[in-house]
């Protein structure tokens, strides 16, 4: 069960909305309020959010690129996000914070309780299939995004698939619908750059690689090359690093999560701890 808060920035004042029905996911939910911009974080032993001024300066960057500056103190929500957090009865939450871009003193704050994959699935990894949508601004998070997505989503729920690519004109895998896609060869990296949303988690993830002088190349992978591929995984905030071992009907590597993926996911664990950040 989810529940939803409306902020106002220029009252500095927390309303929390009714749910006349749960039938819907939070995805449909947000489908239901003004067009926006939003970020989606997780708590981190239940008092903190990992990367948590990142997701506010990216909301912020959002709002921008798209309409006009941010005229408001994005901070200001951290207080009254820190009170909802203590009050909701779940162990680690997962928060969708949504500011309309026609009215940007209003944000809406979404919380429900955090689900991750399981542990086989990070052990085991997990399979996605490939998609033909488009963003009209990689840069942007924009909610109308998640309409277009819907119908995919669903097919990937109803066929145990965890994630769904997307293929750019010319059959590079990019990213995925929520989360970033990379690619492992010769024990090097690829991954898009200049195409995708930027990510936190993603961030993390090639700062550790390279640490780790593992060679990143900033393009992605051919649709073509999939079955020439070692590793892939792809990165969010609610997942961390999960690896993939099959794509479409193809096999990746040798359809178990390898060694640069393993390492990372490690690094990864370790620093999301590290990067909690107090919520005030």
């Amino acid at each position: 069960m989810y529940k939803c808060w409306l902020y106002y920035f220029d009252k500095e004042l927390l309303k929390e909305l009714p749910i006349l029905s749960y039938d819907k996911t939070v995805e449909q939910l947000i489908l239901t309020l003004p067009e926006g911009v939003y970020s989606t974080l997780r708590t981190v032993q239940k008092n903190k959010i990992f990367q948590f001024s990142f997701h506010l300066n990216r909301l912020v960057e959002s709002y921008s690129l798209y309409k006009n500056p941010f005229r408001f103190d994005i901070n200001k929500i951290r207080k009254p996000l820190q009170k909802i957090i203590n009050d909701y009865p779940a162990e680690e939450i997962r928060i969708r914070i949504h500011i309309p871009l026609n009215e940007p003193e209003n944000c809406y704050i979404i919380l429900e309780e955090l689900s991750t994959p399981g542990k086989l699935a990070y052990k085991n990894g997990v399979c996605v299939n490939t998609n033909n949508l488009t963003r009209n601004n990689p840069k942007v998070k924009l909610t109308s995004f998640i309409q277009k997505s819907e119908k995919i989503k669903k097919f990937c729920n109803e066929n145990n698939l965890e994630e769904s690519i997307i293929l750019s004109p010319d059959k590079k895998l990019l990213e995925g619908l929520s989360s970033n896609f990379f690619a492992v060869q010769n024990m090097q990296i690829f991954t898009a750059d200049s195409e995708v949303l930027s990510g936190a988690t993603r961030d993390i993830i090639l700062e550790e690689a390279r640490k780790a002088k593992i060679k990143i190349n900033y393009f992605p992978i051919s649709y073509d090359q999939i079955e020439k591929i070692d590793e892939a995984f792809i990165s969010s905030t609610s997942r961390g690093l999960l690896p993939v071992i099959k794509i479409d009907d193809k096999q990746v590597g040798n359809g178990r999560p390898g060694k640069i993926t393993t390492f990372l996911l490690s690094r990864l664990n370790e620093r999301m701890l590290l990067e909690a950040e107090n919520i005030i």
